[in-house]
């Protein structure tokens, strides 16, 4: 746990050093980028070794969906919500 926490406080910290230097933070943003795409690489493989996983792909389809859609759903509403609440324009 706190080689977690360490390493965090060291980004916060170059974050805050680097966010003044355009071409830093633009490259930070594609290396992100390319760590994102690497982890999801690395979870299709976890998921494609897990014969359980592969077996029941079909029902973990549909569960996957109806949560993702219900997501969205709920994520939109609220934002509407929020949106509607706190830049409304005072009527008169």
């Amino acid at each position: 746990m706190i080689a977690i926490l360490t390493v965090l406080s060291a980004g916060i910290l170059l974050g805050l050093l680097i966010v003044k230097k355009p071409k830093l933070h633009l490259f930070n943003n594609h290396l992100l980028n390319w760590a994102i795409y690497l982890l999801l690489f690395l979870l299709g493989i976890s998921v494609g070794t897990n014969r359980e996983v592969i077996q029941n792909i079909g029902k973990i389809g549909y569960e996957a969906i109806a949560i993702g859609i219900f997501s969205i759903a709920g994520s939109v509403l609220l934002s509407a919500l929020l949106f509607k609440f706190l830049f409304r324009q005072d009527e008169k």
